[in-house]
């Protein structure tokens, strides 16, 4: 996945439960180079908006359900790593620490990719979750806060329900910096977590260390304009769209 999913994404990222429904997301990056897709780029985490983003959780009877993920799943929540058939985890670990706390982890094999914490606030309206990332170069970490949008089930953990992005919080630079290099019809795309080496309007291509059975196709859509288009099993999972102007770069996910 390109970097700049990151910043729009940092939740799903970070808490390691792949394969969650994808957040139509919008967010700007300012460049080291004016006028060029090409250099080095930091995403601006304050400018990011999002829609039709929902989230939708269940942590009841010590089972924890994501309704939101495609496909719904659901493991036990005993704070024991839990099999798993997802795109590029094959482990999950989810336990509910107290009334108002849930701590996750995720692995690949015996490489652990993130874990996270999430503490729901005492009014019950919202949700912050400290994650690390551990997949890549550089273990990045950061905050995302959620706000409720309606209640779980009654008698569930106080984390049940469904939220929606209410604020991307601090994260480590190397989880918001990528780069791009355009060499004729080459694309070469950089991050802390990957990248992918492409032709423009070419064959869809393997991320380089990706786990998920995904590709990428990158297109020159326009003079400024450039299409990412990510997919898994010949189905469409996510197009971003960036857009140079000046020495921002604006993405639409």
């Amino acid at each position: 996945m390109n970097k700049m999913m990151t910043a729009m994404a940092a939740m799903t990222l970070a808490m390691g439960l792949a394969a969650c429904a994808e957040e139509n997301a919008e967010t700007t990056a300012t460049a080291s180079e004016s006028g060029s897709l090409a250099g080095t780029w930091k995403a601006d985490v304050a400018s990011a908006q999002a829609e039709n983003d929902v989230d939708s959780y269940v942590f009841a009877d010590g089972t924890y359900t994501c309704n939101s993920c495609k496909p719904a799943f659901s493991i036990t929540a005993n704070g024991e790593w839990q099999e798993v058939d997802r795109p590029g985890v094959d482990a999950l670990k989810v336990a509910m620490v107290d009334d108002m706390t849930i701590s996750s982890a995720s692995r690949r094999g015996d490489k652990q990719l993130g874990e996270s914490t999430w503490t729901v606030s005492e009014d019950g309206q919202t949700m912050t979750i400290a994650w690390t990332n551990m997949d890549g170069e550089e273990t990045t970490e950061g905050t995302t806060v959620l706000q409720r949008t309606a209640a779980g089930p009654d008698g569930s953990h106080a984390a049940s329900g469904d939220w929606e992005l209410k604020e991307i919080g601090p994260m480590s630079d190397a989880a918001l910096t990528f780069s791009y290099e355009i060499d004729g019809d080459t694309i070469i795309s950089k991050g802390n977590s990957g990248g992918y080496t492409a032709v423009l309007g070419g064959d869809a291509v393997t991320p380089e260390d990706d786990e998920t059975g995904g590709v990428v196709k990158v297109e020159k859509t326009g003079e400024n304009t450039y299409r990412e288009t990510y997919m898994r099993d010949g189905e469409v999972i996510n197009v971003l769209d960036l857009t140079v102007e000046g020495d921002t770069l604006k993405g639409v996910s």
